[in-house]
Parts: C-alpha cells; structure tokens; sequence
C-alpha cells in the first residue's frame, strides 16, 4: 500500500496544476469560494431545519477531521514527499468549513439553533490509515447528504442546490482519496450510496470524545457493527463476517430469523440471511454491488429504503468497500 501512495504522489506532483497554497490566506480563498450568497428563501419547512442541523453536526466532525489531518501530514512530511497530499487535503479542509458555514447561515437566518464543534479522537497513525479513514468519513458525508437533498427536493426545493452542489464536491474527495489510500478506480459504480440521517449520526459517534458536545441532535443509539475484511476491498459476493457486542443487542431480536441488509447505490435494500454466534455474524456478500455498502443486522426483509430499515436496524450499519 506504501508503493501505491508514493505512486500516487508521483502522479499528483506531475500532473497537478494547482499551485502550492500560499501562507495567510482565507478560509474562502483556500477553498475557492464562500458560502452561497443568495438571498435564502422566505419560509423553511421542520424537516429542512432538522435536515441543516444534522449537516451542520455532520460538517463539524469532517472539518476537525482534516484539521487534524493537516497536521498530522505536516508532521510525517519527510523531504516534501507528503506535499501534494497537504495541498488536497488543505483545500478539502477549507471546503468543509465553507459547508459548515453554508448550514449554520440557513439556521441563523431563521433564528434556529447551531451546533458547535465536540472533540474529537481519530484512529489515525500513518498516511495510509488517515487516507482509508478519509474515504469511510467523506463516504458517510456524502451519503448522508443525498439523504438531506432528497428529503428538501420535496419539502424545500429552493434549499436543494447547496447540498446538491455539497455531494459534487465531496465525491470529488472520495475519488482522491480512493486512488491515493485504497489504489482503485475513483468511479467504481454509476451512483453514490445514500444513508439516513441515524445511521450517519450513529457512524460517526465513536469518532466524538463522550461528553465534549455542548449538544447534539436526536437519534437512536444502534449497537455498532464492524466488517472483518482482509483487504482493501471485498469483491461483490462471496461470505462475510462481522463483530458485534451482544451484551448490547436485544436478545429477543436475537433470537428471532435475522437477515443482513445491504444499502448500495441508489437500490431497494438486498436481504441476505444472517447466523450470529459469540459475537460473530455470518452472512453472504450479494453480487451486483459496488464502491461502498452499508450493512445492518436486522430481523425482517421487507423494508426497502434505508429510512425504513434504519428503524428496524438491531447492530450496524457496517461500512463494507465493495470495490
């Protein structure tokens, strides 16, 4: 994997014809631009309000996560190797304040409340770790805001063009951070995966020092869920294994008929029956899927969005990186 980012530097350092970032420039002159500067419309509906908030929380998590990321880098840059990565990964963190900004000046405009940055601990070590944590974290980013721009198309349409312009962009990080960190293709599937709003608030919780947040939005608790992969990447089919705690998980639920549902793409959820044993949950990756895939333990098959089977999730979901 080394070998695969220092191919990607080399790439990046012929290739790119963005010129390194000056010292003491503007969030919004690193970013290349600033929050949209149109007049908001005159009414917002509940759900829109809900929907801006959890972009906000959401935001706040990615731009502290790039921060970190920044220094970090800098801090591993040895003889400018990390160079072309640093300038990315600056941009992208100037971009997330920018969509920060872009959700708390709706909420503000309509005096609702604001969310402020937690504190935050990420599992990052190396390059490698910080740019395969950077494809799950934009990948639940985006998934959660096709989520927010689908709700709005029908609730709030004149809010619809920020998030939308939101989920351009981040795919445009996820498909860098794909070549650089995982080696593979930065367009492995015809459309990205949309997520509920639980399951991205729940995805990002172990990420959030326990009692830093001033306040955070209502969700479920889902007990977590994790994939045992061997690899970058999973193949589409084929079995799999994930670890749950079952000291957390509904015993009932338990011992009921149980199904792993696969959310991907833009599909109705794809059931595959499920076995759960000390901890460990086999079950079958199903053919057809691609990029990443969120799976949840769950004890029915008939839910067919991922709304609906979020409120029917017992452990998960489980990010799984098909290809």
């Amino acid at each position: 994997m080394l070998t695969t980012i220092i191919a990607s530097l080399a790439f990046l350092t012929l290739s790119s014809a963005a010129p390194a970032l000056p010292r003491q420039q503007s969030v919004a002159d690193i970013a290349g631009g600033s929050a949209p500067n149109g007049p908001p419309p005159a009414n917002i509906s509940a759900a829109a309000i809900q929907d801006f908030q959890n972009v906000n929380f959401l935001e706040n998590l990615e731009s502290a996560f790039f921060e970190q990321a920044v220094q970090n880098l800098t801090a591993w840059n040895v003889d400018g190797i990390l160079d072309p990565i640093i300038d990315v990964v600056t941009r992208v963190q100037a971009q997330e304040v920018i969509h920060v900004q872009t959700a708390t000046n709706i909420l503000n405009h309509f005096n609702k409340p604001t969310f402020s940055p937690c504190k935050y601990q990420f599992p990052v070590t190396d390059v490698e770790s910080f740019l395969q944590l950077a494809n799950v974290i934009t990948s639940v980013g985006i998934g959660a805001v096709i989520n927010v721009a689908s709700g709005l198309a029908l609730t709030d349409p004149g809010l619809v063009q920020g998030p939308a312009s939101i989920i351009a962009l981040e795919a445009r990080h996820d498909a860098f951070f794909r070549v650089t960190g995982l080696g593979v293709v930065p367009n492995p599937a015809p459309f990205d995966t949309r997520i509920s709003a639980g399951y991205a608030l729940n995805l990002n919780t172990p990420f959030i020092i326990k009692n830093s947040c001033a306040s955070m939005p209502n969700f479920t608790a889902i007990p977590p869920m994790t994939a045992e992969v061997q690899s970058t990447t999973t193949g589409s089919s084929g079995p799999i294994t994930f670890d749950i705690d079952t000291t957390q998980v509904s015993q009932s639920a338990l011992a009921k008929t149980l199904y792993i549902g696969w959310v991907n793409q833009a599909n109705v959820v794809n059931y595959q029956p499920a076995t759960v044993s000390g901890g460990k949950v086999t079950s079958t990756i199903p053919s057809g899927l691609a990029n990443i895939a969120f799976a949840a333990l769950t004890a029915q098959n008939t839910a067919t969005n991922v709304n609906d089977l979020t409120t029917v999730t017992i452990a998960g979901p489980a990010p799984v990186q098909i290809s």
